[in-house]
């Protein structure tokens, strides 16, 4: 049985971990023009509004003499227009008022909203004939985006959202079963687990917990070191599951003795894990 009930951070947190990976690939894919950027520099985030989220994205960008923030939110149950623009707008304002630079606001609706026909990203104000205000912020709807265009391309940051991306002529099963394949074939095993957390996002667990490979989801640094760093009992079950899985059940003594390890060991112990041929080993290293 799979241990990988989401955290309820973890999937903000998926972007996040994006950004710091690649945060000019993610730019890049919303604006195409930003590919032209002189510059650009990840802003902070940490634009605490009371009774809201943080924002998702935010950059500066230097782009032929126009300086502007690029802010970006990534919406995975988008519910009414009305509800959106206001969250946009409030964020728009928050923005303006902690620095003086136009902002090129963009949503990316990754899952299709059951309900709704279209999606609005605008809207005009005028009372008594006044134009009180024209407001506009881009759309991107990840679900009519080819999931093949971003490969072809090489957009690695992408490779997560891809899940949530159109799968023309494929099963629900060979779509999760060709992220996965793609994620997997990377160096950096972080990429799969953000697949994952992406993927609990959009499908039942029977849909495709048989497919996901725990190793490599579990070999994750960001697996082994939950988001809220230092959590040692989070560390220790792994450790115990991953030697389980290896080695079959532990002895009770041998669980207790990881139990009592110190935090430095189970790190090193997580990530040795694979190199373990035997639980005498293991003994070993915890005497």
């Amino acid at each position: 049985n799979m241990s990988y009930e989401s955290r309820p951070q973890a999937y903000d947190e998926t972007i996040r971990v994006l950004e710091q990976k690649d945060h000019r690939g993610i730019a890049e894919f919303i604006l195409p023009a930003v590919k032209n950027a002189d510059e650009i520099t990840l802003g902070s985030a940490k634009l605490s509004i009371p009774d809201m989220r943080e924002v998702d994205y935010l950059a500066r960008v230097k782009l032929k003499q126009e300086d502007f923030v690029l802010h970006i939110e990534f919406e995975s149950a988008y519910k009414s227009n009305t509800e959106m623009q206001k969250r946009m707008l409030r964020y728009y304002t928050y923005i303006k008022w902690h620095n003086d630079l136009p902002i090129y606001q963009v949503l990316v609706v990754l899952k299709k909203p059951p309900r709704l026909k279209n999606i609005v990203g605008s809207f005009k104000s005028t009372v008594q004939d006044m134009d009180v205000m024209q407001y506009q912020y881009k759309v991107i709807k990840a679900y009519e985006i080819d999931k093949y265009e971003v490969l072809k391309e090489k957009q690695v940051v992408l490779y997560p959202l891809r899940i949530f991306m159109k799968h023309e002529g494929e099963s629900e099963e060979e779509h999760i079963q060709e992220c996965l394949t793609v994620v997997e074939a990377l160096p950096d095993s972080d990429y799969y687990f953000l697949l994952v957390e992406c993927l609990k996002k959009l499908y039942e667990k029977g849909k495709y917990e048989k497919i996901v490979k725990e190793e490599i989801y579990m070999s994750s640094i960001l697996y082994k070191e939950p988001y809220e760093t230092g959590r040692r009992e989070e560390k220790v079950k792994i450790l115990i599951k991953f030697l389980g899985k290896r080695f079959g059940a532990l002895p009770a003594e041998l669980k207790k003795k990881i139990e009592e390890t110190d935090t430095d060991k189970i790190d090193t112990m997580l990530d040795e894990v694979l190199d373990y041929d035997s639980l005498e080993e293991v003994k070993k290293y915890i005497q």
